[in-house]
């Protein structure tokens, strides 16, 4: 009898499909880096990857992808999203939750490669598999993403 390799695993629901988006922090944050904006980081609660961030006088709460400890204070960061659901938005700007995840519409500049800067309320570098139209809102799967130096 000859080996066979085992049937394709289908990805689990929110898991992104194709290629890797990045390579490591450092690299993503050095790629993305003139689109990173001063946030107020508040003290991590212990032993939790979740950060407590202010941007523009928005709370956000994001996964800090930055080497711990996180600092506190001002800091240069890069937010980050995978798009889950997009459509043209119909309105103002805006950034709302909706359980763990965001729901925020803005203009949507092409960055590359599936990659865009949402400029909402909050600027975010976020991934689409889809293009975005011009005008985009969207609904990211959890977690946001906090890079940082």
């Amino acid at each position: 009898m000859v080996p066979q390799d085992p049937p394709p695993v289908p990805p689990s629901p929110g898991q992104a499909k194709g290629h890797a988006i990045e390579e490591s922090p450092e690299t993503f944050f050095a790629r993305f880096r003139a689109h990173a904006v001063e946030a107020h980081l508040f003290p991590e609660p212990w032993g939790s990857p979740v950060l407590e961030v202010m941007v523009r006088g928005q709370m956000l709460y994001a996964f800090d992808r930055g080497a711990p400890p996180a600092p506190t204070g001002v800091v240069q960061v890069l937010l980050h999203g995978v798009v889950r659901q997009a459509k043209p938005l119909k309105g103002e700007g805006f950034l709302g939750r909706e359980g763990a995840s965001y729901r925020l519409g803005g203009k949507a500049t092409p960055l590359g490669e599936g990659f865009y800067l949402l400029e909402a309320p909050v600027p975010l570098v976020v991934y689409a598999e889809v293009p975005l139209p011009e005008e985009a809102e969207v609904l990211l799967w959890p977690p946001l993403m906090l890079f940082r130096e």
